[in-house]
């Protein structure tokens, strides 16, 4: 008879505790910081050749809310948020020239080039909340699902082939479509002819993302990034709140497959591939409303 008391005690205080619990929704939006953390190419010299600098973009979307009591409980989201970085390669680097035969002749140099990467995610953050007062922390883990993957900016090389032509400067626009598995290097009507070492090559005009020629066919960027998250808010009334926001990821965010050194080629005239990690991290302002 004491077991069943008990058993039915503990019943009734969880059937009150479930009632306690307190379902809510709500949304919020804002602007991105976002930029890419990894190792760098380095010149002979011990120089950087490659900067990563942030990037804005925004976020959007729905918010659920689980509240235990008045300090405590869980929160899931669905948002479209927009990450990358400005990436500026400068420096020593090599080019492959293609004459009109699709020969190639190979060129040493300097390289500048500034690109401006969007990778769109759709993020799935799961939280613990704490609330004290007016201010909220937040903390917990990030999916991010990449969706879209873009890049834009241009490339200017000039050097010496390797039977000792020089390559007067050229500038090439980029545009990237990370999602393109398509090996496509220019229009051919959007080309430069050059004679060099007694042969015409043809210089693009315009490249896409995988003029480069790689066994692999797959996308420089992986599709699923999995991050740590933690926040800071503070609400102006019982609804609305204003927030800062760190996702940081722990996820390699390229393929070694796809991720080339653009100092040098091998001894054998070959792409060297990069095992290094790269991450995101983001910084996020958001105004939101929680009903």
């Amino acid at each position: 008879m004491n077991r069943l008391s008990l058993v039915l005690l503990l019943a009734i205080l969880g059937w009150f505790q479930l009632s306690a619990q307190e379902f809510s929704g709500g949304f919020r939006a804002g602007i991105n910081f976002a930029t890419i953390r990894g190792p760098l190419e380095m010149s002979d010299s011990g120089n950087d050749l490659e900067e990563y600098k942030m990037s804005t973009g925004f976020h959007v979307g729905a918010t659920a809310n689980l509240k235990f009591n008045d300090y405590f409980g869980l929160r899931a989201e669905l948002l479209y948020s927009q990450k990358g970085a400005d990436y500026n390669y400068t420096g020593e680097s090599f080019w492959i020239l293609r004459t009109e035969d699709d020969a190639r002749i190979y060129a040493t140099g300097n390289r500048n080039t500034a690109l401006s990467i969007t990778n769109s995610y759709i993020d799935i953050p799961f939280m613990a909340v704490g609330r004290f007062g007016r201010v909220e922390l937040s903390g917990g883990v990030n999916l991010g699902i990449l969706v879209s993957s873009r890049g834009s900016g241009e490339l200017t090389f000039s050097g010496q082939t390797a039977a000792g032509s020089t390559v007067d400067p050229f500038t090439i626009a980029l545009e990237f479509n990370y999602f393109d598995d398509a090996l496509r290097r220019t229009d051919a009507n959007d080309v430069e002819l050059r004679d060099l070492d007694g042969k015409t090559v043809v210089i693009p005009k315009t490249l896409g993302v995988n003029y480069q020629d790689l066994e692999s066919n797959e996308k420089l960027f992986r599709p699923i990034d999995l991050g740590l998250i933690g926040g800071l808010a503070f609400y102006l009334n019982q609804g609305l709140y204003v927030g800062l926001r760190v996702n940081y990821g722990l996820s390699d965010l390229t393929r070694t497959e796809r991720d080339v050194s653009r100092k040098e080629l091998d001894d054998s005239n070959n792409f060297i591939f990069r095992e290094d990690k790269d991450r995101n991290l983001t910084l996020q302002a958001s105004v939101g409303f929680s009903f």
